[in-house]
């Protein structure tokens, strides 16, 4: 098929948002009309899985396309290598204007994240008490969702080439002090911190308000929207809401939709396993294509591929190995390979293996009863583990002590 051409590329990311919270994967009792009207008229990706249960590195392999191990930001105390492009970078390349505004200094730009950007809006402010502003960096710890639908409009107004604008919306977060109007204040368990709430109001307050920004600055009808999550939740009944820890399908399967006007695929649903990582290739050489003159191949082997689309020749462009989805968090030493059917993970705990399809819930251990799957998987596992292309990049010192200040304020530290 002929390249589609957008003058405009959008991407959302939902922080810790599940697609079985969404109306468009199947949830009748959370409200999110938004986002399912965009669902029923673009393409809704049935198994996305992203690399990492945590917001730093899924958000590095989402914007370089690259797994943990190439990209070199596998611990809140890294940076994304200078020498890696990203999205924006490659973007700005091809005459994109581009702006981030990135929920948190966990994505911000002393870890590599602003690379390529115009704007890369970074006016955090505290939620807490002075006490604790004090404690975070620079007294603050996250961009508020009104200053930047201000920034982002006020930015967008002046710009006359191309743009490529990426949201990170926070407050889908596990924060019990997000400022949620009252009407949004319901939830199944009342430990989850209205978790249900902050979904349908992210799709009130984020996917409306940047729908209707595209609007009023006439970017809306030669726009493509890439909306996802960079991770998932692990809720149970009666205890509170966690991620960053194990690798369990809860965490790492997220929702992921195109939307545009102008494509094809109308009311697409893919059930063939992606990756976050397939985004970036999938931009620069799939369909969606910057110039609109066709591909433009680059030097650099991705550990995406583009997505399944009709028409676009992705089964053609398969190589070994991209079958698979990987995720790790390295902090704890677990890292796991997901195939359409199984998931095998290693860790401290052993080798495990399930079969998806018929145990989602990862209940079942069947090394032992498919040792020929076990050892394939752990096969590929070890040689993307081994792989290494950039050097890492650790933070300083001074910036890895403020980094546990804000993983403390984000929950993330006792």
């Amino acid at each position: 098929m002929s390249a589609l051409s957008f003058r405009n590329i959008v991407l959302i990311t939902l922080d810790c948002v599940r697609p079985d919270f969404l109306g468009c994967y199947g949830c009748r009792d959370v409200r999110t009309p938004v986002l399912d009207r965009l669902a029923s008229r673009g393409v809704v990706f049935e198994q996305a899985v992203t690399q990492a249960p945590n917001t730093w590195v899924s958000h590095a392999g989402l914007l370089t396309g690259l797994y943990p191990p190439l990209h070199g930001l596998r611990s809140p105390y890294d940076r994304i290598d200078p020498e890696v492009p990203t999205l924006a970078s490659r973007l700005a390349e091809r005459g994109y204007r581009c702006a981030g505004f990135p929920g948190n200094d966990l994505v911000g730009s002393r870890m590599g994240f602003g690379k390529g950007f115009d704007l890369y809006f970074e006016q955090y402010v505290s939620s807490g008490d002075e006490a604790d502003a004090q404690e975070a960096m620079t007294a603050n710890n996250r961009n508020r969702w009104k200053d930047v639908l201000d920034a982002a409009g006020a930015w967008l107004g002046r710009q006359r080439h191309p743009v490529f604008l990426w949201f990170h919306y926070l407050d889908t977060h596990h924060l019990p002090e997000c400022d949620l109007p009252e009407y949004y204040r319901f939830s199944r368990d009342p430990l989850w911190q209205f978790y249900e709430g902050k979904v349908s109001y992210a799709d009130a307050c984020c996917i409306r308000a940047v729908l209707d920004l595209l609007i009023r600055n006439g970017r809306y009808e030669d726009a493509l929207l890439i909306v996802l999550s960079d991770h998932g939740e692990t809720l149970v009944r009666g205890r509170p809401p966690v991620h960053n820890g194990m690798l369990t399908e809860d965490v790492i399967r997220v929702p992921l939709i195109l939307f545009g006007e102008q494509i094809p695929w109308k009311g697409l649903r893919v059930p063939d396993l992606v990756r976050t990582a397939d985004i970036v290739p999938t931009l620069l050489e799939g369909p969606f294509r910057p110039d609109g003159t066709g591909a433009v191949p680059t030097k650099d082997v991705f550990s995406g591929v583009p997505l399944p689309l009709p028409g676009t020749g992705r089964a053609d462009s398969r190589t070994e190995g991209k079958e698979f989805a990987y995720a790790e968090n390295e902090p704890l030493g677990i890292a796991c390979i997901r195939t359409e059917h199984w998931k095998y993970v290693a860790g401290p705990e052993g080798e495990q293996l399930f079969h998806i399809a018929t145990d989602p819930g990862e209940r079942n251990n069947g090394v032992d009863r498919h040792p020929g799957t076990a050892a394939r998987l752990k096969e590929a596992l070890a040689g993307i583990r081994s792989s290494r292309r950039w050097r890492e990049g650790p933070l300083a010192e001074r910036e890895i002590e403020d980094t546990r200040r804000l993983l403390r304020i984000f929950g993330y530290l006792e």
